[in-house]
């Protein structure tokens, strides 16, 4: 029997055989030259056809999986891509498997440079394409059939192997990479398939229908386990179905302490596929809608993403608020016409970007200015600002779009509100000041955190020195809220702290009272939240302050949360 940790990326409990899948054809490309390129260029075009035409096979199942098989339609035909597999061909006379091979290698290289784990993560997503195509041009199945109920063991997984498994018989994943941000970790969530990924090496020392056990919500992996732990298993199976119909029948409640405080909870999405889950967990509002991420999948179809943002706001109605930030691209987002930084988290992105590419940030201010007019909760956010200077050239180049969109007859919301994210020190630092040009703030919790300890947090080897309770980063939280509310502007968190039910006391206890995350966290942490006191969370926050590490922090709340 043995016991592996890694990211749980959907919960659940699952005991079953496993289906173990490697992925083998990159170790067996042959370096090889050609002295035929015309053939070797033939037999890549043809791969490329059949490829594509496998693609348009797949029926998927939601718009995630929909928007996913366009990403890599759009990679197959990217023209820079496809021009360097031919030169390899054609120019250095290698193999059509060498010349995929190399032009991947060469992309992948790219992205590893970035040092993000976002980008890390898309890395699966252009092995996919370089897996279908090997496949397609030694002629082997890259199909993955799954023919009984099972749990999926493997390396990688990309997205579109998942797509085509008879997703009945997938019982959960385990992966030896990914993280979640993921395409299969969104998946995953999209199908609520109980995923645990960035295992390591499970892939190589569990066996073909070995017999395993997982729970997702722990990131806890059992391999072969004895009968004891089986019925431990499904001891636990019982407690978090039980848990899980707990969760959904709390939707329709409000997240309000048992001392009456009332706190608001909201969803981040980036697309129209996020407004159902958002809407079924009871969510207040729209806390964070990521518009890069549309961008990412078409940059230049701005029309396009105008309706989508009227239709989001259509179908929140007066449900809560609709937050639409503005491209947070650069850093780990690139998008076309955007080029590699030595430190891209440091560098030309977010606001940085937006007001140097005026021609893009127009167009999108004037879209999301449409969508103000389809419904008043439309909320416009800026990211990444870093002082009132920026803020202030931002706010003017809005009214100049605004003065536009008046003289071209567009309507849009003349009281629209607007807010900005507190991602850097310097922001939270002058809270106070930028609290006299906005309506509301929101405070970016995973890059308030990097900013605040300088760590990076897609870089493995520090991964260790990112503390969320950080003292530092605790105290500018508090300081934040403190400052805003003395001007009467809101403050939520739409980083990865407010989804994490354990922080909740301390949250309400710091005095935030909106808090924006997953639709599935929406749940469980209005569970947490009906089960405090307010007022006892003040006065555990003002211990908690009074600490001098994140150790003890750490600990303090583990405690307070296990007195509960």
């Amino acid at each position: 029997m043995i016991e592996k940790r890694g990211i749980g990326v959907f919960p659940g409990v699952v005991t079953g055989h496993a289906a173990v899948f490697r992925h083998t054809i990159l170790d067996n490309v042959e370096h090889a030259l050609t002295e035929n390129p015309e053939i070797e260029l033939s037999i890549f075009e043809n791969a490329v056809k059949s490829v594509l035409a496998e693609i348009h096979k797949i029926k998927p199942h939601s718009k995630e999986e929909s928007d996913m098989l366009g990403i890599y339609e759009a990679m197959l035909s990217d023209p820079d891509y496809l021009a360097l597999i031919q030169d390899n061909i054609k120019d250095r006379r290698y193999t059509a498997s060498w010349a995929v091979e190399a032009a991947t290698e060469k992309y992948v290289s790219a992205l590893i440079a970035l040092g993000d784990s976002y980008f890390a993560e898309r890395i699966t997503d252009i092995r996919d394409a370089e897996v279908r195509l090997l496949s397609a041009i030694a002629g082997i199945s890259s199909d993955v059939i799954v023919d009984k109920p099972s749990v999926i063991v493997a390396d990688y997984l990309t997205p579109s192997e998942l797509m085509q498994m008879d997703r009945s018989n997938v019982l959960g994943l385990m992966l030896d990479t990914g993280g979640l941000t993921s395409h299969v970790a969104i998946l995953a969530h999209s199908e609520e398939i109980p995923a645990i990924l960035g295992l390591g090496d499970i892939s190589s020392i569990v066996e073909d229908d070995a017999v395993v056990a997982m729970d997702g919500k722990e990131g806890l992996v059992i391999i072969d386990p004895d009968e004891k732990t089986i019925r431990s298993f499904r001891a636990r199976k019982g407690i978090a179905t039980r848990t899980e119909k707990e969760l959904r029948e709390g939707a329709t409640l409000p997240a309000e302490t048992l001392d009456g405080h009332r706190i608001h909870l909201m969803c981040n999405i980036e697309g129209l596929e996020g407004l159902d889950g958002a809407l079924s967990s009871g969510a207040e509002g729209i806390g964070l809608f990521r518009t890069e991420f549309l961008a990412l999948q078409n940059f230049g179809d701005e029309e396009n993403k105008a309706r989508i943002y009227e239709e989001v706001a259509r179908r929140m109605g007066d449900s809560g608020p609709v937050t639409f930030r503005t491209y947070d691209l650069g850093g780990d987002k690139m998008a076309d016409g955007m080029t590699a930084e030595e430190n891209p988290i440091l560098g030309w992105r977010a606001v940085r970007f937006c007001m140097e590419r005026k021609d893009i940030f127009r167009k999108q201010l004037i879209s999301i200015l449409r969508a103000s007019a389809v419904s008043p909760s439309v909320r416009l956010m800026f990211p990444m600002i870093s002082g009132s200077e920026e803020l202030l050239e931002v706010l003017a180049f809005l009214d100049e779009v605004k003065a536009e969109c008046r003289a071209d007859g567009i309507p849009f919301d003349e009281n629209m509100k607007i807010g900005t994210m507190i991602e850097t020190p310097s922001a939270a630092i002058t809270t106070d000041i930028l609290a006299d040009y906005v309506d509301f703030m929101s405070i970016g919790t995973n890059d308030l955190i990097q900013y605040t300890i300088a760590v990076d947090r897609g870089n493995e080897r520090i991964a260790h020195l990112y503390r969320p309770l950080h003292p530092a980063v605790l105290r500018l939280m508090k300081y934040v809220v403190d400052e805003a509310k003395k001007k009467g502007v809101t403050v939520s968190i739409c980083g990865e702290m407010a989804g994490n039910a354990e922080y909740a006391p301390l949250l309400v206890g710091l005095g935030f009272d909106e808090l924006s995350m997953t639709a599935h966290s929406v749940l469980e942490v209005r569970k947490r939240i009906r089960t405090l006191n307010a007022e006892s969370c003040v006065d555990f926050a003002d211990n908690v302050l009074s600490l001098r590490d994140a150790t003890s922090i750490e600990r303090a709340l583990k405690d307070y949360n296990g007195k509960a």
